[in-house]
């Protein structure tokens, strides 16, 4: 069945739209304005943990098993419960192991963990390529002393 369209009902039907729209727009304006008005978020607050050799100052992340510490690894990305860095992770992964590969050579760390650190690189990608940089000018700093 067809229906005939006059264009007095397609003015009609536009000016409907328009105003749909112009409800959107000033829905999104106050929107924005008011999570320009939110407080700015804090950096997270450093937590006491107590580890076995006494306490340690750690620095949560956004990521659920990632922490900070200046204790550990030079304030290095660390994996929850392990002395396993964010980097060390990413390294394997760039030498071709996935990430059950690395769940088999590192058990302890549950594929949680594991799949988190993964996530914490690609949020964080220049920190840690920067990171994996220092490393090998450390190791081709050491292996040149060593040859000499």
């Amino acid at each position: 069945m067809e229906t005939n369209v006059t264009l007095e009902q397609m003015a009609q039907e536009l000016e409907q739209a328009r105003r749909e729209l112009r409800e959107v727009k000033e829905q999104y304006a106050h929107a924005a304005t008011q999570n320009a008005n939110a407080p700015v978020p804090t950096m997270p607050q450093p937590q006491e943990v107590l580890t076995k050799s006494g306490t340690r100052i750690e620095y949560p992340t956004e990521h659920p098993h990632i922490y900070t510490s200046p204790e550990m690894h030079g304030g290095e990305p660390t994996i929850r419960g392990s002395r396993i860095t964010v980097r060390s992770i990413i390294e394997r992964m760039r030498i071709g192991q996935d990430p059950l590969a690395i769940h088999k050579a590192l058990p302890h760390l549950g594929l949680a963990k594991i799949y988190d650190a993964i996530s914490y690189y690609y949020d964080h990608t220049a920190e840690i390529d920067q990171y994996i940089r220092e490393n090998e000018e450390a190791m081709w700093r050491a292996t040149h002393r060593a040859s000499t």
